[in-house]
């Protein structure tokens, strides 16, 4: 079945609530699963909705796919489809399905994390041809089978997928390459075009602090494609681009919490001076943030968005200490 029937054949409506939109053109769904290598290694899909996109990740064999899905009708439209064949799972993959809040959700961190942070576990091993289910007033019979399928790969690396609902992009990149203590290796995201600019500072963008805060933490970001609004149903009201993430392998806590109070601080106002800023959020005299500006040769009348990374990192330095 083509994405129209698949949707005409369950019902499938999207949920303005949920923010979905459905991307339906298969070459750029092609190009987002070649976009990372997906054969043999640990792949975190969120949102995967009826699963357009989980069907090319599974064509590809990873090692472990797990889904996660806040919507309990694409759950059970997911399972529909993996028992009428329509969407198929590798004998070597092992193939999890959560139902939660990604925010929420902390990867394979260990099975009693996994299943506060969500409601219901869907876990199928073609090896042994098991399904398991657990709910939050009910006892899990095939524990062991999940215990061992899921903690097997949780201190290892893994990738993230995503066509995400605009409105949690931020959220989710904040999560994945700041907060969590185990953080996956590259990340590929669908985001609104104009967010996606903003990162690459293409067109007139300056910095800001999602662009500043993602730089710090990776050591390449780059677009695979542009996708036009007329690929998804329903269509939204703006294109989209797809983001490539590749996250440093040095990663300090300390620096980086230094970091991201700084850098806030100085985008509190955008349209303020820096200086006015730094000295109002972060209660520092404004003569001595001037003598700071001074030894890095900034103006007084600098805005956050003008000073790059690595003027930021001289200036947190100095304030630091």
């Amino acid at each position: 079945m083509n994405h129209q029937e698949i949707l005409k054949y369950y019902g499938i409506r999207a949920q303005k609530s949920l923010g979905q939109n459905f991307l339906v053109n298969d070459k750029i769904l092609e190009t987002i699963a070649d976009s990372i290598d997906i054969t043999g290694k640990n792949i975190l899909e969120i949102g995967p909705g009826y699963g357009a996109l989980t069907e090319k990740i599974l064509a590809r064999k990873p090692k472990t796919l797990t889904l996660v899905e806040l919507d309990k009708t694409m759950i059970s439209i997911l399972k529909y489809r993996i028992n009428e064949g329509t969407l198929v799972i590798p004998e070597e993959t092992i193939f999890t399905i959560i139902e939660g809040d990604i925010l929420k959700y902390t990867p394979w961190k260990n099975i009693s994390q996994d299943l506060e942070n969500s409601k219901k576990w869907w876990n199928l091993s073609w090896k042994s041809s098991i399904w398991a289910s657990c709910t939050e007033d009910s006892t899990m019979s095939e524990e062991t089978e999940i215990w061992t399928q899921s903690s097997h790969f949780r201190e290892s690396s893994y990738s993230v997928i995503a066509n995400i609902p605009y409105y949690i992009t931020s959220p989710i990149l904040f999560r994945f390459l700041h907060e969590l203590e185990n953080k996956p290796v590259e990340m590929v995201i669908l985001m609104q075009k104009e967010v996606g600019d903003k990162i690459l500072r293409k067109k007139w963008y300056n910095n800001s602090y999602l662009s500043l805060a993602l730089e710090f933490s990776c050591e390449a970001i780059r677009e695979i494609c542009l996708v036009e609004k007329e690929n998804f149903i329903p269509a939204p009201k703006i294109d989209s681009s797809v983001l490539y993430f590749k996250r440093k392998e040095w990663y300090n806590i300390l620096k980086a919490k230094q970091f991201l109070k700084i850098t806030s601080a100085g985008f509190i106002s955008p349209r303020k001076k820096l200086l006015s800023n730094l000295a109002n959020t972060l209660q520092i005299n404004k003569e001595l943030i001037l003598t700071y500006f001074e030894q890095l040769g900034f103006l007084e009348t600098i805005r956050a968005e003008e000073v790059e990374i690595e003027k930021w990192m001289k200036l947190i330095e100095k304030i630091g200490k």
